[in-house]
């Protein structure tokens, strides 16, 4: 920050004490947080920055400032009674005084002589000694009391302090998030709202004090008044989508596990079709399989994995599919896994309230009319009902050997597919939370669950990850009555509509998106913070490869019914779950309160040149922006990342500048528009077998099928843009610092 900008917005608001303050005062909708206000929050980084500058100044700058300016003063004001004769200079070791009296011309105005006994000046020396000795007395006793009084405000730890986190990881124990997975299990499932009041209440016990409930009214896809079906024409046997028969019986009609196998924002309606085996689903599944077939209105048999399912489900709308099924192939899952007789529900929802793309779903916002994301009618099955439609024995699967499943290229198969589900508005409810920093409380880290789960669905990981988040409250809580706090805001979040497309979290996004582009420095997600007992596998960013590893998988697209005690067969003593509180609390703790954040440029930089391996055409110019960019990030990593790593070599604002630069390093490679299912941000791997862009794969995939390069160029360019604009990013970095230490020298 400049010096002027803090001038500016000091000199344009006296009348506040802190900007921050002012905007705890606005007025408000309801479950917005003071400190995200959109029009106040940059005076109030403004001012909160200059406070922060002002500290470090000389002590006793103002009082020498306020001295000079009264001797000023003084100097400048006129007496009638001051001779303003020119006197010269005295060479008299007597001084000018005595000089004057021995001059013959001298006439005394005073009746009294100058003291000149050796007693007189003793008294003198201890008159004035004694009076210095009050005073410094009375000062202490003064500031003693004034000390008492007021407190000085808490200062931020210091960097790093590795007591400071083992105290708080320390209060992290398996037996309270045990607890409070329990307690969560007891509350009411029936309301999305509810379930987040009693979050918030339990947020508020634990001892954080700002805690709103923010409400969206969203389009949802519930399931229907009974379960879809799919009947085979040739024998006219029914199937629900677990594979059992169809049935009359009321309990059957009413099994949640039943009405909740489908696909939410499906189309609707019923398709009598031939079925075609198109395995995964891949560009080359679909060209070997129109070249003997003709698709259009056909219903694909599409296995889960390779590919996300939206990406593929996009390929076969365009291939002119009118439905699929989806299932996943037994051998794709774990032995231990007992999942192929159950059928799952899954979302075509790639995020937020499908009525209102783009922006939030606050009052008065326009609704478009999307009660369908697909042409295309899809039911998620079991692996069960699978085995059946290509008439393969059902304990092909038990074989120490597994045969994936494939429909015998012999004999068509004409099914009937049901799908009924119905969209209504609906309220949900997030839960949001905030810790304000110490130093930087307008720079975010936030830490997300969720509280949303369908009915049986996901299991209970809804409760493992809001008991995990939970309980790194609760380990805070002493250090903040201590007097501690992290350098930067924490957000405590639990988030509803999760099921469905993310659409808790993706509102929120929407509605502050220009203060988190701004002002968000990391998120950390609890979604489903513990699925297994084997390997731990968390996800991040390629900036921070250095705090976690990457990894990904497409199976996770189905949620499968999982009983209530699911969690606790996995984690019985619950030590798997303070495993991984206590990793997010490091993690949270680093990036909180690291005065530089562990942000790694020089990771992007090879993760680039790791994604660009391959001879197609365009590569090799790739290839020398990403080898500029390597260099720039490696000047920027050694002259700027390292001394302000050193305490003594560390400068505040300098620190603020740089954090500034990392907290950006990945917005250069968003895409605006990103393929169906595929993230913007081109560094994320499709997953860990994936070594290239997934832009530029699926680009390919579009080339072989098309037969032009079109898609593929568009692809390079925007690829080579973001690469550029990277590099751009950095150097601009490094030319602020240049412009900085040249001013200050």
């Amino acid at each position: 920050m400049g010096e002027n900008e803090p001038r500016a917005a000091s000199a344009a608001q006296p009348d506040k004490k802190m900007a921050y303050h002012k905007v705890n005062a606005d007025q408000r909708a309801q479950g917005h947080s003071p400190y995200l206000d959109n029009d106040e929050l940059q005076a109030t980084a403004l001012d909160l920055e200059w406070d922060m500058e002002k500290e470090l100044e000389e002590p006793g700058f103002d009082h020498f400032r306020l001295d000079s300016s009264a001797q000023q003063h003084l100097g400048n004001s006129q007496s009638p009674d001051l001779d303003l004769e020119p006197i010269q200079p005295s060479s008299s070791p007597k001084g000018r005084f005595q000089r004057l009296q021995e001059d013959p011309d001298y006439i005394s105005h005073y009746t009294r002589q100058a003291p000149k006994s050796n007693r007189c000046s003793f008294f003198r020396i201890l008159k004035v000694f004694c009076t210095a000795l009050i005073l410094f007395i009375f000062g202490i006793v003064i500031g003693y009391y004034a000390r008492k009084k007021c407190p000085s405000p808490p200062t931020s730890q210091e960097p790093n302090n590795p007591q400071i986190y083992h105290k708080i990881l320390k209060e992290i124990k398996a037996e309270n998030i045990k607890q409070i997975y329990r307690d969560l299990l007891e509350f009411s499932r029936e309301d999305d709202a509810e379930l987040a009041m009693k979050i918030l209440g339990q947020w508020r016990s634990q001892g954080l004090e700002d805690v709103r409930l923010v409400n969206y009214s969203v389009l949802l896809d519930l399931p229907g008044p009974s379960s879809n079906t799919v009947t085979l024409q040739s024998s006219g046997e029914c199937f629900y989508p677990s594979g059992q028969r169809c049935s009359r019986d009321p309990k059957t009609l009413d099994s949640q596990d039943l009405l909740y196998s489908y696909a939410a924002y499906s189309a609707k309606g019923t398709l009598e079709a031939e079925l075609v085996d198109v395995q995964y689903g891949t560009m080359d599944d679909l060209i070997r399989i129109q070249a003997v077939t003709n698709v259009t209105k056909k219903i694909a048999l599409l296995k889960l994995g390779q590919s996300p399912l939206l990406y593929k489900l996009s390929l076969l709308e365009d291939a002119g599919f009118g439905g699929a099924l989806v299932y996943t192939d037994p051998c794709d899952l774990p032995k231990t896994a007992e999942l192929a007789d159950k059928a799952f529900m899954v979302s075509l929802n790639s995020g937020g309230d499908p009525s209102t793309p783009g922006y939030a779903s606050i009052d008065g916002s326009y609704r478009q009319n999307r009660l369908n994301l697909t042409t295309l009618l899809v039911q998620p099955i079991s692996a069960l009902l699978a085995r059946k439609l290509v008439s393969l024995p059902e304990d092909t699967a038990q074989k120490e050997r597994c045969t994936p499943l494939q429909l015998p290229a012999a004999g068509k198969k004409t099914i009937s597919l049901n799908i009924q589900s119905v969209t209504t508005y609906r309220t949900i409810s997030n839960v949001i939370g905030y810790l304000k920093g110490a130093v930087f409380p307008d720079r975010y880290v936030i830490i997300g669950s969720h509280h949303s789960s369908l009915k049986g669905y996901g299991g209970q990981g809804w409760a493992s990850s809001t008991a995990v988040i939970t309980a790194l409250l609760q380990a805070l809580v002493p250090e903040l009555k201590r007097g501690w706090r992290p350098d930067r805001t924490l957000l405590f979040c639990s988030w509803g509509g999760t099921a469905l497309g993310n659409v808790g979290s993706y509102e929120w996004a929407e509605d502050l998106r220009s203060v988190l582009q701004r002002n968000a420095v990391a998120y950390i997600s609890l979604h489903n913070p513990v699925t297994g007992n084997s390997t731990l596998r968390p996800v991040a960013s390629p900036s921070l490869q250095q705090l976690a590893a990457e990894n990904s998988s497409f199976l996770s697209e189905a949620l499968f019914p999982v009983h209530a005690t699911k969690t606790e067969e996995l984690d019985p003593s619950f030590s798997l779950h303070e495993t991984i509180a206590k990793l997010t609390g490091q993690v949270t703790l680093q990036i909180a309160s690291d005065p530089v954040l562990p942000f790694n440029a020089l990771d992007i930089a090879l993760e680039v040149q790791n994604s660009l391996k391959g001879d197609e055409a365009g590569v090799p110019q790739l290839l020398a922006v990403a080898s500029r960019l390597r260099d720039t990030a490696e000047l920027f990593q050694s002259d700027e990342m390292r001394p302000a790593n050193d305490p003594e070599e560390r400068a505040p604002v300098r620190v603020r500048m740089l954090n500034d630069v990392l907290q950006g390093l990945e917005k250069s490679f968003l895409l605006h528009q990103a393929p169906p299912g595929l993230y913007r941000n081109i560094l994320y791997r499709l997953d860990d077998r994936t070594s290239q862009f997934s832009v530029l794969l699926e680009a390919l995939e579009h080339c072989k099928r098309h037969q032009s390069n079109e898609t593929v160029q568009a692809a390079l360019s925007e690829v080579l843009n973001s690469i550029n604009s990277a590099q751009v990013y950095f150097k601009a970095g490094l030319d602020v610092f240049e412009t900085a230490l040249a001013g200050k020298k």
